[in-house]
């Protein structure tokens, strides 16, 4: 699993955007603030490695980072009190892209997140486009969905 970006923490969220966040790295020592993250197309999907759906549409995840030019993927391990099992979860099913982890919560509210697993899509400009609640169930529909949040072919 590659390391989590290099993000300024004090970097404030854009209107509409991911929140000011200070998320340890998984497996790594960053600690990143999602409102910093680079401006670039980018997947955000909350998981963890208890989750079901989550382990069912983790395929598609990695083949997405394959196929979705120009789009970077964050996953966010999210309220899983084994990060040691996230970090070999994440291996096994093959996730070449960097995740933080959200142990107590804290994006629950300012993301208003619905329950695991949940992908968000966020712009060049920061701004959260669309929010798919639910797993993923092909890489058609990953793809169709980055088309029409991030206006990627």
């Amino acid at each position: 699993m590659p390391d989590c970006p290099a993000t300024d923490a004090a970097a404030a969220p854009v209107a509409g955007g991911l929140p000011q966040t200070a998320l340890p790295c998984l497996g790594g020592d960053t600690t990143v603030n999602l409102a910093g993250l680079p401006r670039t197309p980018t997947i955000i999907n909350l998981w963890a490695q208890w989750c079901g759906p989550c382990r069912e549409e983790a395929p598609f995840l990695r083949e997405g980072l394959a196929e979705l030019d120009g789009v970077s993927f964050v996953g966010v391990n999210y309220n899983d009190p084994k990060p040691d099992w996230a970090v070999e979860f994440a291996g096994l099913v093959g996730w070449v892209y960097p995740h933080v982890m959200d142990q107590d919560k804290t994006l629950q509210v300012p993301l208003r997140v619905p329950g695991l697993p949940t992908t968000y899509f966020v712009d060049a400009d920061g701004r959260i486009t669309g929010v798919h609640a639910g797993p993923l169930e092909s890489i058609e529909q990953l793809r169709e969905l980055a088309t029409t949040y991030l206006g990627v072919p």
